[in-house]
């Protein structure tokens, strides 16, 4: 099985691993609490939503009005928007605080998408042209707004800087592979320490959209041309899975997907279904946008229903919130950033806490959930404040025991 600097690629392997490790997670230890946020353009504005509703919830329910997502999650690992979102989360201010609260990076990203998918007047009427024959977008932009937001004292974030350990993934064109940017190796080799923003822009790279990133690690030994990591992870929950099964300097009590608690959030699933009497004849341009939305349905609901089956009837550990129902032209409006699409995107999200989703069955399709998403994320910030309570509890029973949140990393 192929490595991409210690995550394995294939989720199948999961299934593997998990077949051969314990069927039940040991109580005696902590669960690794993984949060994972795929990508989706303008979409993001979906699971910042949720990070928001979740965020008040972990809030009311523990009592502490100052509560953040990065205190109650160990690793965070997002592609394009969702690496953008994770780092918002998880980058601390001067006093080590989250720079964003959920709620703040939804209303950032309302705020600001203008300054990511901007064009200057002269070049609107051409703008479908340039982005079939060049970039639609110039980087100037969003370049901008990133070095602007991560930097402190004058010196920009680093990949060694987050509050908890990222995984952050792109498409390498040198290799022609997957390519996963890891606080954990940037702490080890420093040929693998990359600033944030740069990474940011990499795993965000869509082609047509923009140039492919340049990034240089900090010490200038290494450089990798890249684009979108939504091209090979849109759904990178199970990079994260791998990655902390493997990586037993940093959470050397985890051996299977049982002792971990993960919360993937989805950037919404189209709506559209196909008749054979509507496609039997239908050529190469009449495919092309469906095909599209299908590519990117697929592959992030193949990582979901591999961990599903990874888990089987015992899913009390693993929350997927996808919400249902977008229009066919979410697609084309992943670069929207106009504010009735803001508006539009916002409402699906919100919305989409009274929906009751669609869930993976072990080898057996899809059936409605029985609770909607607002229960089904009041009752995950209750899986993580017991997981925060427990952990205090066997510090002071245990004083030899030490966290999978304490360990330190590199």
């Amino acid at each position: 099985m192929e490595k991409l600097n210690g995550v394995y690629a294939s989720t199948a392997q999961i299934l593997q691993q998990v077949g051969e490790s314990n069927q039940s997670g040991n109580a005696d230890r902590d669960k690794v609490c993984i949060l994972s946020i795929d990508g989706g353009g303008m979409r993001g504005l979906i699971p910042a939503f949720m990070l928001g509703y979740l965020e008040e919830a972990l809030q009311r329910r523990s009592g502490n009005p100052n509560a953040r997502i990065a205190d109650y999650f160990d690793i965070g690992t997002g592609t394009s928007v969702g690496a953008w979102l994770i780092a918002m989360l998880f980058l601390p201010d001067e006093k080590g605080t989250p720079l964003f609260t959920g709620q703040g990076t939804w209303k950032y990203m309302c705020e600001y998408a203008k300054d990511i998918f901007r064009l200057r007047k002269l070049q609107r009427p051409f703008s479908l042209l340039r982005g079939m024959i060049s970039p639609k977008y110039s980087t100037r932009y969003w370049e901008r707004l990133l070095q602007k937001m991560f930097v402190r004292d004058g010196k920009p974030y680093t990949l060694k800087d987050p509050i908890k350990p990222l995984l952050l993934p792109c498409y390498d064109l040198a290799t022609a592979g997957p390519f996963i940017f890891s606080t954990s190796d940037a702490k080890e080799y420093a040929s693998s320490d990359f600033r944030l923003w740069e990474v940011i822009r990499a795993s965000s790279a869509v082609p047509g959209l923009w140039k492919p990133a340049f990034v240089t690690s900090t010490d200038s030994s290494r450089s990798i041309p890249a684009v979108d990591g939504g091209l090979v992870l849109s759904n990178p929950t199970a990079a994260a899975i791998t990655h902390v099964l493997h990586n037993k300097r940093d959470f050397p009590s985890t051996g299977s997907v049982h002792d971990m608690l993960i919360l993937s959030l989805g950037t919404g699933q189209f709506a559209h279904t196909y008749q054979f009497k509507e496609v039997r004849g239908w050529g190469a341009l009449q495919w092309l946008k469906p095909i599209a939305r299908m590519i990117f349905d697929s592959w992030a609901d193949m990582v979901d229903h591999t961990i599903s089956n990874a888990y089987g009837k015992d899913k009390d550990s693993y929350l997927r919130i996808q919400v249902a129902g977008l229009p066919d032209q979410a697609l084309a409006e992943m670069d929207d950033p106009s504010t009735k699409n803001v508006h539009k995107l916002s409402k699906l999200a919100k919305d989409g806490l009274d929906q009751r989703t669609l869930e993976f069955l072990p080898f057996g399709g899809k059936k409605p959930h029985d609770l909607t998403n607002r229960e089904r994320l009041e009752w995950f910030a209750e899986q993580l404040i017991k997981e925060r309570e427990a952990r205090a509890t066997r510090k002071l029973t245990n004083g030899s025991h030490i966290s999978t949140s304490e360990v330190k990393v590199g």
